[in-house]
């Protein structure tokens, strides 16, 4: 009897001390899955973190397209419309010089002068016939010669106004692609921030830690680029470009008013902000990165000061103005602001180039 109250109390101990083993170990399993799961979640995030950094470069690319379209499509509107204006200069001067001469047919026949023997009959003698017939012969001569002259030109305007014309609609063909290659970029976009915004939340709030993280890391950064400015000769390009220090980044910004959707008062992509900030200072650039890379006069790094510009991939698709100290300002991608970034942390820097200015 003693025998079998001492196996089962002994049964009993050992169920009691798996089940303390149990419990003890219970709670590092269930927090084992949610260790796991963050770490994949992070990895996800990252990775969908990364494909938007890519998506939001080719966005750049595309802008930057966009704007080469946009440009030459402006050149050829302005072409059109001058050569235009010019055709209806010249109708209007053929009218009046056809105007002018049917009111000398008509003053010629309310004369009764209708012929050169009608004419004739109305000289005084032969010489006085030789002149006045030689005079109606220049007049007629001159008159026709004039409007040859006119149709001529009025024909070559046509046909420039008609080369034109074509060229127009090649490049609003252009223009309409880069729409929709630019409005395929967007989706995808919008696609993978929806996928981003869908993930845990512990992870959501990691990310934007993160972002918390590296905009008080571009705050600082600002701070010394302003700083670094106070002392340096000739930099009223970039001083004037730190202004815009915050501004959005939107495809096609363009200063004040010129933010494509209207969504922001002001916005800039990154040749929008040095077109407006040069414009400031009387210099015509292109709102094209490459562009204003073929414009410019290349010099290297050594030779960079403060507001010459800095061009990035080749063809340059990205376009920053420098500061100074490995620091440039740029207006950088969608969902970011203008803002100093350090010219160290690109790999794909292809030129720098400098622009004649007045003095600032």
């Amino acid at each position: 009897m003693k025998k079998r109250f001492r196996t089962a109390k002994n049964l009993i101990t050992v169920a009691m001390a798996a089940l303390i083993l149990l419990l003890l170990t219970a709670p590092i399993g269930l927090h084992a899955q949610p260790a796991g799961d963050v770490a994949s979640k992070s990895q996800q995030a990252a990775e969908v973190a990364h494909e938007i950094d890519s998506l939001d470069q080719e966005m750049g690319v595309a802008a930057e397209a966009y704007n080469s379209v946009k440009v030459d499509l402006d050149a050829i509107s302005a072409k059109v419309d001058a050569n235009e204006k010019r055709l209806y200069e010249i109708k209007q001067s053929l009218a009046k010089r056809r105007g002018m001469l049917n009111q000398r047919a008509a003053n010629m026949y309310m004369q009764g002068r209708t012929s050169m023997f009608e004419v004739l009959l109305g000289t005084r003698d032969f010489a006085d016939f030789l002149e006045r017939a030689d005079y109606i012969s220049r007049i007629a001569k001159e008159d026709a010669n004039l409007i040859e002259r006119i149709k001529s030109t009025r024909d070559s305007v046509q046909l420039v106004e008609d080369q034109l014309s074509e060229q127009k609609r090649q490049q609003m063909g252009l223009f309409e692609q880069e729409e929709a290659k630019k409005a395929e970029i967007q989706v995808k976009l919008a696609e993978r921030r929806n996928v981003l915004n869908g993930l845990n939340q512990d992870i959501q709030k990691m990310l934007a830690d993160q972002q918390a993280a590296q905009r008080a890391s571009d705050e600082v950064l600002n701070q010394q680029a302003e700083q670094s400015l106070l002392s340096a000769p000739d930099s009223g390009l970039a001083k004037t470009a730190m202004r815009y220090l915050g501004v959005p980044y939107h495809w096609a910004g363009a200063g004040p008013g010129e933010c494509p959707t209207g969504e922001h008062k002001i916005c800039f992509d990154c040749s929008g902000l040095t077109m407006y900030v040069y414009k400031l200072f009387g210099i015509d650039l292109p709102h094209n990165a490459a562009m204003q890379f073929n414009m410019g006069i290349k010099i290297t790094l050594q030779q960079a000061r403060p507001g010459d510009l800095v061009y990035f991939g080749m063809p340059p698709h990205h376009v920053g103005m420098y500061l100074g100290n490995d620091m440039f300002i740029q207006a950088p991608q969608t969902g970011d602001v203008v803002k100093v970034s350090r010219l160290s942390s690109r790999s794909d820097l292809s030129g720098i180039t400098r622009f004649n200015k007045p003095s600032l």
